[in-house]
């Protein structure tokens, strides 16, 4: 039996700019009324992160084969549901692009969603339906997971109280501060709406403690891909600014933007297994924002607001080795003989501030320094003219594990944003403020974990006590220190400010700040103590 349908029942949490409200609205309403809405609201970041790529995964496979008054592109010919018969010719590759980026320039002038998407959706209908017995969304059927293709009689349960990621509760493990109690399974209990975020989330995030694999020749196991990112994303002054500053329509790499866009929903779960087993490649982002982790069965009689239960198993990782396809990470540069040179996402660490992280995100491209540019900088630098001067909020988002690589649970989420004019991220050029500001950053990371190290290190020694503790508290603390000047000092750049005089006025605080917390520890450390040289 079909129930719940994602497009016309609401589950998407967002907050209402009108009133500040979070309310719960349909993929329809979403993004029919998205100019309304201030941003998503859902249980978590990294949820709110997962949900964000299928709603731009709509946008890619839809925007790719119409334009914005919803005619077909005349490099392509659409078939039934919107589905194009055949690939772009590469001979048409520029003329394409061009009118991709048209497209998406149009869009943003509108500041609203045209009613294609509502079309487009609605053609496809029967296949968003959360609880179905042919094609649930996000889900396998119960056939295709069943019997000898299998490593175990059955597949792997998952409990409401293990997917609510607030709980994140296994039956060897009792969460102590859980915002649902016991009584009544309440802890188990879902609603049909908590049930899709959750679903979206686990496909993202879900670690490998589960058991049951498919019966194929040895591989690596997903954990979830967007479980290994470190996670970049855009927002503006409402969701349809956010959801066209990450919607890359035009991908940097140009031999991706003639693959078609092949979402997972329009496709049959059987066939996808087929493609996830035999090592599929992802050439398009619409396929790469729907992947999915686990073969997740849900039995369609399943009612809201019971204890809840989905059975899954493993499916293969994707190849984390240069998967270029991917606009929303930061990059690692392989050191290993066998992949030296390459690249593969970079997870952020917990307790270091984004900004940190400025050159990593921003700076060009250079296998020399084994830098790797965020992709979505490469096309905020596209699209700068079309959106004019204007302030961005740079997102992170990692989930954390618990450090064992046999199980990789997830272990809390690491997010950050940073507020800032949209040229500080694109100016490039030599004297730009991207090599400015990464230039103040390194110098400000040199001051702090060298040269107050250094002091730290000499306070150690004359009070005689265990150093290492005390250096990283040390340091720690005069990031803290820092961290909301650096914040205000990086926001307060404008398009006028003289480059010279803004770091010069950094330093000069950043020295004021140093001094003083310099002068507290030294107040607390006898008379023997003197400064580093």
């Amino acid at each position: 039996m079909s129930r719940f349908n994602l497009l016309d029942e609401p589950w998407i949490r967002v907050v209402n700019i009108s009133d500040g409200q979070m309310v719960e609205v349909s993929l329809i309403d979403l993004f029919r009324h998205s100019e309304n809405y201030l941003c998503l609201a859902g249980e978590m970041e990294t949820q709110d992160f997962a949900v964000l790529r299928i709603l731009l995964a709509v946008l890619h496979t839809v925007f790719s084969r119409v334009d914005a008054d919803g005619i077909a592109y005349s490099y392509l010919e659409l078939g039934e549901k919107f589905v194009p018969t055949e690939e772009i010719h590469p001979d048409d590759k520029e003329d394409y692009e061009e009118a991709l980026l048209k497209t998406w320039t149009k869009l943003w002038e509108k500041g609203s969603f045209p009613s294609i998407i509502e079309e487009y959706l609605y053609a496809w209908r029967d296949h968003f339906y959360l609880l179905d017995e042919d094609f649930p969304f996000m889900q396998v059927k119960a056939d295709d997971i069943s019997g000898p293709r299998i490593n175990q009689t059955r597949p792997s349960s998952i409990s409401g109280k293990t997917i609510n990621r607030l709980i994140s509760e296994s039956g060897n493990k009792v969460a102590l501060f859980s915002p649902k109690s016991d009584k009544g399974n309440n802890k188990e209990s879902l609603s049909y709406s908590e049930v899709a975020r959750w679903l979206l989330t686990y496909q993202g995030y879900c670690g490998l403690s589960d058991k049951t694999t498919f019966n194929i020749e040895k591989t690596t196991w997903s954990k979830g891909w967007l479980f290994d990112l470190g996670g970049i994303y855009f927002s503006g002054k409402n969701l349809f600014e956010t959801l066209m500053l990450n919607l890359v329509l035009v991908h940097p790499k140009g031999d991706f933007n003639l693959k078609q866009q092949a979402p997972s929903w329009e496709f049959d779960s059987s066939d996808l297994l087929d493609d996830y087993l035999s090592g599929r490649t992802v050439d398009n982002l619409a396929s790469l924002y729907t992947t999915w982790s686990r073969a997740v069965y849900i039995d369609s009689s399943f009612t809201e607001n019971k204890p809840f239960e989905m059975y899954v198993v493993k499916l293969p990782e994707m190849d984390h080795v240069n998967p270029e396809i991917e606009p929303m990470t930061l990059w690692r540069v392989s050191t290993d003989e066998k992949d030296k040179g390459k690249f593969s996402p970079r997870k952020h660490n917990a307790n270091i501030s984004l900004w940190r992280s400025f050159g990593l995100i921003t700076l060009p491209n250079s296998t020399e320094e084994g830098q790797k540019q965020v992709t979505l900088i490469s096309w905020l630098s596209r699209i700068e003219d079309i959106v004019g001067d204007m302030v961005v909020t740079l997102h992170s988002i990692s989930m954390e594990d618990d450090g064992n690589a046999t199980s990789w649970l997830p272990n809390g989420e690491i997010a950050d944003s940073l507020h800032l004019s949209d040229y500080l991220l694109t100016d490039v050029a030599a004297n730009g403020w991207v090599a400015r500001i990464n230039d103040v950053v390194e110098k400000t990371k040199v001051v702090i974990s060298n040269i107050y190290r250094k002091y730290l290190r000499n306070i150690a020694e004359v009070r005689n006590i265990d150093s290492r503790g005390f250096l990283d508290q040390g340091v720690s603390e005069m990031y803290f220190h820092i961290d909301i000047p650096f914040r205000e000092w990086l926001e307060s750049i404008t398009k006028n400010s003289n480059k010279e005089d803004t770091v010069n006025e950094w330093y000069s605080q950043l020295y004021k700040i140093c001094n003083r917390q310099a002068e507290k520890v030294l107040a607390n450390s006898g008379t023997r103590v003197s400064l580093p040289a």
